[in-house]
């Protein structure tokens, strides 16, 4: 019966069913060969997809589902399971079985369960040597596939899976095991052993590039994610700062010591702090929806070890002869801090550490460490601290002010021999203020402060730069930022393309740096609000909506970034293009088919068949308004479908419709349709429901099939 269902389906073009493999029962008696499982069923489905007439799910995904509903149990094959891992995997057919010696004998038990019905609908057997696995493996899937009648569609694909001996598909199991546990160097160096003993073995061969790449990617990763290395310094750290009670009572020495071993737990939390944040946009890191309240806790931990951080230097700095200086550690700690990437190992001045709380307060900019070429590293993330704690962000605004005034009236109180020192540090303060005043867009009181050095101090040497930032910030030089702020304002005025076009980006960006990745919603409510979807708007709008889909994706949320591509389509946005840009620049998102969730003709055939249109779906008015046309193709099941209406008092009716099938012959029908909402103009949709039937000769016989349950939604041309 489910022979002749399959053929039928695949007469009459319908979707392929799904099938995925599911892992054989270790009915061998040796535990050693439990992960074998892995690699045998690796093996069936590089052989299934060889063969036509089902779409075989990848065992990784099948891994995925297994973690995922935390299946730990040697049989996956029970009732509750296959109805899970059938509406995880969407799989029409699992296939499993068992795996089982008799001497030296391999035997192969299979069943391929119907996961609608939850039936076995095929049962097979192969056995052989042991050394033969790839012979029997090829002689089960065989009788498998004779059971609903799958055709090979390439025969030398099935050689793929050709596994040279037992003992290499065990190797191959565990090294695949390696690669599902995260260990990736330890992977990339069993499959590189397995390739130089069995180097015939293209399974294993494949298997080795994609591991080279993925420890290529670890490698790039391994500054940002915690290491054992990394765990053993937080420990050592630890253990000196527990005595921060004492730290007056320590000598100049052990302060030094104490507070290098500060700045190192604060690189630490910096790490760990990554973990909670998106990792593909280096430039700008946000805080992941799922992680939000890690991410919050590290930043605490991270801005309460800081500030303990300061007062320990100021209290460092107060004690007579003291000086900035190394502190004392052993060789270990020394190499696990350089392995790490942890260090430098050295305390900070008063005034790097205060400018670096303000970069994290005010700009999301966390040192984490030094990289290879030991210089410090840092990533800056969205949202910043003073967005989420403005408290913080009041109290130490007062402190900046009060040291750029303090350093002023030391300055101008100065006698000569301090004035140029005291000069300079005055100086340093308010072009740190003025400096992050532009930063935070704040333009009018950075022209203040820049003021303030010019009147303060009219001699010094760098004060026709301070001009020129002056000008720039007030519109008298051009300025690109300040020009693309402006163009925006102006945009959601006259929502004119090109102002649109030029000012969108940064101020994305602006809202994302505040309110991490909530401000792409922010700032696209702000453009739909200021300039909603019309024939004049609808490209400049599909333009906005491709960049935040792609924003989305570099910020590692795939879900927001599949919902800005269905917005892109909805507003007439190139297929085409996004399939290119979703190919080239963002692959690890997996959007599915998003013209399905935007356009469509659907429908039943014979009560029995789903069949829908993916091509060519569009609606034309006719000049004189006195027909709409509904159409739709799909080449691959033989869909070729026109409704034609006409006005019906203030609605629409079906007059009749057309079916060209797969010979070219058109044949034409009764019909009825429902318009349940009519597009106000080109680039809108018409939606609504239907139903038609047509008559033809089959064979020498009549023939007639009813479409029922129809559905559309498509695009006015």
């Amino acid at each position: 019966m489910h022979a002749a269902l399959l053929t039928l389906a695949l007469a009459l073009g319908a979707d392929k069913p799904t099938l995925a493999v599911l892992y054989f029962d270790n009915n061998t008696k040796s535990d050693d060969l439990e992960v074998m499982r892995k690699g045998l069923a690796d093996m069936m489905v590089t052989d299934l997809v060889a063969w036509d007439g089902v779409t075989v799910v990848e065992r990784d995904k099948f891994e995925a589902v297994v973690a995922e509903l935390k299946l730990q149990r040697t049989k996956y094959f029970d009732q509750s399971t296959a109805v899970k891992i059938g509406k995880f995997l969407q799989a029409n057919y699992l296939l499993t079985g068992s795996m089982a010696f008799s001497g030296e004998k391999l035997i192969l038990d299979a069943k391929l369960l119907d996961t609608a019905k939850n039936s076995v609908v095929v049962t097979a057997r192969a056995d052989g040597p042991k050394d033969d696995v790839f012979v029997v493996e090829q002689a089960l899937v065989e009788k498998v596939a004779a059971g609903i009648e799958l055709k090979v569609k390439n025969e030398g694909a099935r050689r793929k899976a050709k596994v040279p001996s037992l003992e290499a598909l065990l190797e191959y199991s565990k090294a695949i095991e390696l690669t599902d546990q995260g260990k990736v160097e330890e992977a990339q160096k069993a499959f590189a052993a397995l390739v130089s003993k069995s180097p015939t073995f293209l399974m294993a061969r494949e298997r080795k590039e994609q591991a080279v790449k993925a420890l290529e990617e670890y490698n790039k990763r391994k500054r940002e994610i915690v290491t054992a290395s990394a765990v053993r310094v937080a420990k050592a750290a630890d253990d000196v700062l527990k005595n921060e009670g004492r730290f007056a009572q320590l000598s100049s020495s052990e302060q030094a010591t104490f507070l290098a071993m500060r700045r190192v737990k604060g690189h630490f939390l910096a790490r760990v702090l990554k973990q909670y944040l998106s990792s593909r946009e280096s430039s700008l890191r946000v805080v992941l929806a799922p992680k939000k309240q890690q991410a919050l806790e590290g930043m605490r931990q991270w801005y309460a070890n800081h500030r303990r951080s300061l007062d320990e230097l100021k209290q460092y700095g107060a004690a007579a002869g003291s000086s900035v200086r190394d502190g004392a550690m052993t060789p270990e700690l020394v190499n696990d801090i350089n392995d790490s990437g942890l260090g430098p190992a050295t305390m900070m001045n008063e005034d790097q550490a205060f400018d670096r709380l303000v970069d994290f307060v005010f700009l999301g900019r966390v040192y984490d460490g030094t990289g290879a070429d030991r210089n410090d590293q840092s990533y800056t993330m969205a949202p910043t601290w003073a967005d989420l704690t403005p408290a913080d962000a009041t109290t130490l605004w007062k402190e900046i002010d009060e040291r750029v005034t303090s350093r002023l009236s030391k300055a101008t109180q100065a006698s000569a021999a301090d004035r140029d020192r005291l000069a300079r540090e005055a100086i340093s303060a308010l072009e740190r203020k003025a400096e992050l005043l532009e930063r935070l867009l704040r333009d009018d009181d950075a022209v203040g402060v820049w003021q303030t050095i010019l009147d303060t101090f009219p001699t010094d040497g760098r004060n026709s730069w301070r001009e020129g930032r002056i000008k720039k910030l007030i519109g008298g030089e051009h300025d690109y930022e300040r020009d693309r702020r402006e163009r925006w304002a102006k945009g959601l005025k006259t929502c004119e393309d090109m102002d649109l076009r030029v000012g969108s980006g940064g101020a994305a960006d602006a809202l994302v740096k505040h309110q991490g990745i909530a401000g792409l919603d922010a700032f696209w409510s702000g453009v739909i609000k200021a300039c909603p979807p019309t024939a004049k708007t609808r490209n400049v709008l599909a333009y906005i909506a491709k960049d935040l889909a792609m924003d989305a994706a570099r910020y590692d949320d795939c879900e927001l970034s599949k919902r800005y591509w269905l917005q892109y389509v909805e507003l007439d946005g190139s297929i085409s293009d996004m399939l290119g840009y979703h190919k080239n620049y963002v692959p690890w998102c997996d959007y599915g088919d998003v013209r399905k969730s935007v356009s469509w003709l659907k429908f039943t055939e014979d009560r029995h068949w789903t069949r829908e249109a993916d091509q060519y779906l569009a609606s034309v008015k006719s000049y004189d308004g006195k027909q709409l046309a509904i159409s739709g193709h799909n080449q691959s099941n033989s869909v070729d479908l026109s409704l034609y209406l006409v006005p019906d008092g203030a609605g629409w009716k079906c007059r009749d419709a057309t079916w060209r099938d797969s010979n070219g012959d058109q044949q034409t029908g009764p019909c009825t349709a429902k318009l349940t909402k009519e597009a106000k103009d080109k680039g809108d949709f018409d939606e609504g429901t239907f139903s038609a039937s047509f008559t033809w000769t089959w064979d020498g016989r009549p023939r007639k099939t009813e479409l029922t349950q129809g559905e559309f939604r498509v695009r006015r041309q």
